[in-house]
């Protein structure tokens, strides 16, 4: 488990006109190991027009539910899950998130 995401929470705020947005959260550092997706889950991906990237698994009792993550500089969106019982670990799936740009 040498490599670290970014977990990133989210909250509403109130915008200039009293709007509920959803904004950055709290973040929180786990480790983990990054896989490749299978070529089966970046075909389904593909066909409801997401851009499957990665496997995020880290211990299953680091992930609160957070919808965002950041790996290396890369924003991402946690699009899936799934807990592994035999291990208690948890595969987090990460697309690209459009629309944010790299650095």
């Amino acid at each position: 488990m040498d490599d670290v995401l970014v977990l990133i929470g989210s909250e509403l705020q109130a915008n200039d006109l009293l709007e509920q947005v959803e904004t950055d959260g709290a973040r929180s550092e786990v480790f983990g190991r990054v896989e490749s997706v299978t070529r089966a889950e970046w075909f389904d991906g593909g066909r409801e027009g997401m851009k499957p990237a990665l496997v995020f698994i880290t211990p299953a009792v680091n992930y609160s539910g957070e919808p965002e993550a950041e790996l290396n500089g890369v924003r991402y969106r946690i699009y899936r899950t799934y807990r592994k019982r035999d291990t208690d670990e948890v595969e987090l799936y990460l697309e690209e998130k459009a629309g944010v740009a790299h650095g």
